[in-house]
């Protein structure tokens, strides 16, 4: 059970990929297209009826499509019945379609059509037999497993003149333009174009092209893939060196934080040092300076060792001022050997 349960998994991932993947490439030939040839299927219809809502179907323009421009072709009424039966986009203004956002599960996208005829039925006075249907996929949740899906209804009732007003002037509408001032849809039907035989030569021109517009959009992620990976190799050193920069840094900024540690453990060795050339008299001398824990020892001569106490005591700068060790007389008898220990002051750190 649990094998069947991780087989189907894993080809339901593998589908996904599938279908992102083939979006995609669907999606990278379509922006090779230019702007003025990306059409809807049936737009290649060069004649275009515009008809208003509540006007006669006699009354529509017809306009033909040509390297300079729209040109009038007169009215639908005036036209005569043709031979051969003319492919044309029917343009609706001011007659919107029946326009609806709704939300369908994940799974209705295998069988679409039967789910959208359903939502027809619940959401319109029509059934789906009675009415022309377009849609749009919007969005898909796949955290959620929800299809977001903008559906479009025009009725055939309302457009039943005018096509057969159409069909007696030899035309047929292969598309249909519901456009209003809110919203717009279009709507393709399946209508009756002209026979024409492709030379040979053109259809396998035609192959060509298409076989190499098949292969442009891989071409073009392999081109960007390597563009990217000549810029960050051009970027390489600069980015070694950002990153020496850095790393130096961030040790000269662990060795003041260090510093900065001991010092506020230590206390100011210079604040120190400055104090005590300050209270040293005259002829006085260290012969050895020692400092933990913000207690200093003191080591030299001094013609008065018991006066130097009393000038330590004194500055602000140290407490406790006491003999280490007995004052002795020097040797040439011009002082006072002695051993301080002074403590630094709290307020005096860093």
């Amino acid at each position: 059970m649990t094998r069947n349960l991780n087989f189907q998994f894993f080809l339901s991932r593998v589908t996904r990929t599938s279908m992102d993947f083939l979006h995609w490439y669907i999606a990278s030939l379509r922006s090779l297209v230019p702007g003025a040839l990306r059409r809807p299927a049936g737009q290649d219809a060069a004649m275009t009826v515009t008809a208003a809502a509540g006007a006669p179907p006699e009354a529509a323009e017809i306009t033909q499509e040509g390297r300079g421009g729209a040109r009038a072709l007169g009215r639908l009424g005036q036209m005569r019945r043709s031979a051969v039966i003319r492919p044309v986009v029917l343009r609706l203004r001011g007659a919107g379609a029946l326009i609806r956002r709704v939300t369908l599960p994940a799974a209705a996208r295998r069988d679409l059509a039967a789910a959208l005829a359903f939502e027809i039925d619940r959401l319109t006075p029509f059934t789906a037999d009675e009415v022309l249907v377009t849609h749009e996929i919007l969005a898909r949740d796949n955290a959620q497993g929800l299809l977001h899906v903008r559906l479009a209804v025009l009725p055939r009732a309302w457009i039943a003149g005018l096509l057969a007003a159409l069909g007696e002037a030899g035309l047929a509408a292969v598309r249909i333009e519901a456009a209003s001032a809110e919203d717009e849809a279009v709507f393709a039907l399946p209508g009756a174009r002209r026979q024409s035989r492709v030379p040979p030569a053109l259809a396998l021109l035609a192959a060509g092209l298409a076989a190499l517009c098949l292969a442009i959009p891989p071409a073009r992620q392999a081109l960007a893939l390597h563009r990217l990976d000549a810029a960050r190799a051009a970027l390489a050193p600069r980015l070694r060196l950002a990153e020496a920069l850095r790393a130096r840094l961030a040790a000269e900024d662990r060795f003041r934080a260090a510093l900065g540690a001991e010092a506020a453990r230590e206390g100011d060795t210079l604040l120190m040092l400055a104090a005590l050339t300050r209270a040293l008299p005259d002829r006085s001398y260290l012969t050895d300076l020692s400092l933990r824990d913000r207690v200093a020892t003191l080591d030299g001569e001094s013609p008065n060792a018991a006066g130097l106490v009393a000038r330590l005591a004194a500055d602000p700068h140290f407490a406790d001022p006491a003999f280490a060790a007995p004052v002795t007389r020097s040797l040439n008898g011009g002082g006072d050997v002695f051993s301080i220990r002074v403590r630094l002051r709290d307020d005096e750190a860093g």
